[in-house]
């Protein structure tokens, strides 16, 4: 099985799914340089990912950034500062036919 982490930050998700399936081919995709990502990384923008490069994993586990629907953020009257993200991965997800999961905030779409 190859799964696919988006936003992956430091590999939280993928140990989870690492100790889940340990036979399984964890890569994570983020933005941002990860040096202690335990599992193969690749780093860039989720939002440029080739539809066909997603097409080549059994699952993707997405968790992009929640500031936008935080209650911090809604507080602060400043939701619409940050990107809304969950509706492209979603379309994203939904196009490539792969089975997925969208981790985010309670309130997010």
């Amino acid at each position: 099985m190859r799964i696919l982490d988006l936003f992956c930050g430091a590999g939280g998700a993928s140990m989870g799914y690492h100790y889940a399936f340990p036979d399984a081919e964890i890569v994570g995709w983020d933005i941002n340089p990860q040096p202690r990502y335990p599992f193969m990384f690749e780093q860039g923008d989720v939002m440029e990912l080739p539809s066909a490069y997603v097409n080549t994993f059994d699952f993707v586990h997405a968790s992009p950034p929640c500031q936008r629907y935080s209650d911090l953020a809604k507080r602060n009257g400043n939701a619409h500062e940050w990107p809304d993200l969950v509706a492209p991965v979603r379309d994203l997800l939904r196009a490539s036919g792969r089975y997925h999961v969208i981790e985010n905030v309670e309130g997010a779409p």
